[in-house]
């Protein structure tokens, strides 16, 4: 089968800045090139920081690259910007990618068109490509009764593969009725089943006594990261050490938000029990996570599926999570505290972490149960699940095919 996969526009593919959509396509190209499943096409922007040169195709994939880094991309990139503006569903930089995608997919034939968390592709791919199987796989809540021409944009789809059934369920409330199915997202546990916590606490200077939780994500106000910090001031009965990954965006950017500033500030009172690390390379956070007794995940937002999530019971911490979107699909209640995110969070989370603290045999209890959870959200279960899916559709498509040319010749 001939699959061309479309990504973001924003993050190159290999994911060699991050991102949890560019990790996720990693996997299953991983899986392909193992199996031999298919023959994958993956068009993918790049700049100077991946030399494209080092990502080598293969007989099951090929990666087609636009430099944004290039002088004459960026000029044709601002030309059409101003010119197309009106007719753009997403902003200059993804539509310009669109645009170059679209110049492939005139002139080859693929079977299979994978939307990599981008339905607003879906019309003019449609038109360019009118007999492939358009397939989104959605990672987060954008193909909704508030999405923008939803309906449109569904009866331009096969079918949608969604990363929780929380994203399912909202996908199921917009008219025309599509099969829509779900594949949890997965990661490598390998690199977070390692037990080196010492030396991880020796790396980060944190003393064997402290009691350590960790945030990982990015620090925008939907993460809950302020209601986090406003937690540690009702904790000054325990030794803690917060530790927060991330930064505001994906990459290693060194903009400073409003919203950043604001963490710091009210960081400023307990700067010894608070560490701050910025954006960490994917492939430390392993490390990072060992250091750890406990992770809270304060979500605000109807979070789908959160990586972090899986990648905390992998490293067999004890999780402490909101109530949203697809992450109670995620964990149980071998491993987890939920938390109602609606109601006084931070003291919610002030006692779920007091409650651990106090309680060792509990937090030991829940960090094997994690382990135990987070073998459901393996890489190779992901890509597994994610590529029978695919495979189904088309099969029902030539079944379909077949059905109509034996009816025609009746």
């Amino acid at each position: 089968m001939r699959i061309a996969v479309l990504t973001s526009g924003l993050l190159p593919v290999p994911a060699l800045q991050g991102g949890a959509v560019e990790n996720l396509i990693d996997s299953y190209l991983e899986l392909n090139e193992l199996m031999k499943f298919h023959q994958i096409t993956v068009m993918s922007v790049i700049d100077k920081k991946v030399p494209d040169n080092k990502i080598k195709n293969s007989q099951n994939s090929r990666y087609l690259f636009f430099r944004t880094d290039r002088f004459a991309y960026r000029v044709k990139r601002k030309i059409f910007g101003i010119t197309k503006k009106k007719s753009f569903y997403y902003h200059s930089h993804i539509e310009y990618y669109l645009y170059k995608a679209l110049k492939i997919l005139k002139n080859e034939l693929f079977d299979v068109i994978v939307l990599e968390n981008r339905p607003g592709y879906a019309t003019r791919v449609r038109d360019v490509c009118p007999s492939a199987r358009l397939i989104l796989h959605l990672h987060n809540d954008l193909l909704s009764v508030d999405s923008k021409e939803a309906s449109s944009i569904k009866s331009k789809l096969s079918s949608v593969i969604t990363v929780s059934d929380y994203i399912k369920k909202r996908v199921e409330e917009q008219q025309p009725s599509i099969p829509i199915h779900t594949c949890y997202n997965g990661i490598d546990l390998s690199l977070f089943q390692t037990n080196n916590k010492s030396s991880s606490r020796r790396y980060l200077k944190i003393k064997e006594n402290e009691f350590v939780v960790v945030f990982s994500g990015r620090l925008i106000p939907e993460k809950g990261v302020k209601e986090l910090l406003q937690a540690v001031r009702l904790m000054d009965k325990i030794p803690l050490k917060l530790l927060i990954i991330g930064s505001n965006f994906f990459g290693n950017n060194m903009v400073v938000t409003d919203y950043m500033k604001e963490l710091h500030h009210l960081a400023a009172d307990y700067q010894d029990r608070i560490i701050f690390t910025g954006f960490i390379s994917y492939g430390m956070i392993p490390a990072y996570l060992q250091s750890a007794d406990a992770c809270v995940i304060p979500s605000l937002w109807e979070d789908p599926c959160p990586l972090s999530c899986i990648e905390g019971m992998a490293a067999g911490l004890p999780m402490i999570v909101t109530n949203s979107g697809g992450m109670p699909e995620l964990v149980d209640d071998k491993c987890a505290i939920i938390l109602d995110k609606s109601s006084n969070l931070s003291m919610q989370i002030a006692e779920a972490v007091s409650y651990l603290f106090n309680n060792p045999s509990k937090r030991m209890e829940m960090s094997v149960g994690a382990k135990k959870r987070s073998l459901l959200f393996s890489k190779e279960r992901f890509a597994s699940t994610f590529f029978d899916l695919l495979s189904q559709q088309l099969f029902t498509n030539l079944e379909s095919l077949s059905r109509l040319q034996n009816e025609s010749s009746q």
